[in-house]
């Protein structure tokens, strides 16, 4: 029998990570030294008009700084977010993150939740009891989104400043400014208005309930490396990555994913290695196109993926077994 729940509150479970949102300073104008203290029981009580909207529950996933997060701390998390979906009493999910590494967090739900419920990122730039705090007003509008029904197959969706962003494009542009969370070209999909989020564009890519990666089907993350090229880079360094035992290695190229001379020669140490190489661009945003001379050494382009993402998207299609074919059509897909 199908639940109506047409006649009742919706439930979101908020899932507490840390980060900036759940921190506080010794003074309310630092917004630099501050040290993760709040759980996600406070960051309720903190926003009591949020519990109008649903009700809330909440879970502390984990309480760290979000530049603290590895692969198993991300497997873990995955984890427990698929676990609260699955419950039929669930009806979204808002995560409280870092804002730091809070679009990798979220690219990487975005491709492994297998689910149409709304799914919402959210953080803040300064902590939790600072002057003009960023963090209520951002979770208070999270939980709109999460509240609103068009939200619903849109795949992980990321809150910040009244915008909400698509995963796969969101990312951080600025080291503190308030407005440091944005879409790129393509991120940006709609935004809160009053008590319902509107939405004006949707992603199109693969994500969640379309998405051939499955949480409860991975272990373990393999070691992929990102490289930051520029004007005399040696090769050393795809040989650092080599030996170091990593499986596959994003270097953040010039312009249109373009290597110096030095990454070139590294393309072919990978190759030869049996390493997968894969060009993005440094510059931020954009799309990365293939070139005549990357099938010589089995280069595999990023699209318009950032090298953050793109080392995302690499260790979820080398978990799953795909060879450089198809890891090049995961890239052209998600």
């Amino acid at each position: 029998m199908i639940e109506d729940t047409s006649k009742r509150r919706p439930c979101v479970v908020v899932v507490g990570t840390g980060g900036t949102i759940a921190s506080s300073a010794a003074v309310s104008t630092d917004f630099h030294n501050y040290d993760v203290s709040d759980s996600v029981e406070q960051i309720l009580a903190a926003v009591p008009d949020a519990a109008k909207l649903a009700d809330l529950r909440g879970i502390q996933a984990i309480n760290v700084g979000s530049h603290k997060i590895d692969n198993s701390i991300l497997l873990s998390l995955a984890r427990c977010v698929s676990e609260v979906l699955v419950d039929p009493g669930t009806d979204a999910v808002v995560i409280t993150h870092g804002t730091d590494t809070l679009e990798e967090s979220a690219y990487f739900l975005h491709l492994v939740l297998r689910t149409t419920k709304p799914v919402v990122v959210v953080g803040a730039m300064r902590p939790a009891r600072s002057l003009s705090s960023d963090g209520p007003l951002n979770f208070f509008n999270a939980v709109v989104t999460a509240t609103t029904p068009s939200s619903r197959g849109m795949g992980v969706l990321v809150v910040a400043n009244g915008h909400v962003y698509g995963a796969r494009d969101v990312m951080k542009r600025d080291t503190t400014s308030i407005d440091a969370i944005q879409g790129s070209k393509f991120g940006l999909l709609g935004e809160v208005s009053g008590n319902a989020a509107r939405f004006f564009h949707s992603p199109v890519q693969r994500h969640t309930a379309s998405s051939e990666f499955d949480i409860n089907a991975l272990h373990e993350l393999p070691q992929v490396d990102i490289l930051f090229d520029h004007q005399a880079a040696g090769t050393h360094l795809c040989r650092a990555s080599v030996d170091a035992g990593s499986e596959a290695i994003v270097v953040a190229g010039t312009g249109n994913g373009s290597l110096s001379p030095g990454l070139r020669e590294g393309a072919a140490l990978a190759r030869d290695a049996g390493v997968v190489f894969i060009r993005a661009s440094r510059t931020g945003q954009g799309i990365v196109a293939p070139l005549n001379s990357d099938a010589e050494l089995g280069i595999i382009t990023a699209g318009s993926l950032t090298p953050q993402k793109a080392r995302i998207l690499a260790m979820l299609g080398i978990a799953c077994g795909k060879d450089a074919d198809q890891l090049q059509q995961a890239f052209n897909s998600y």
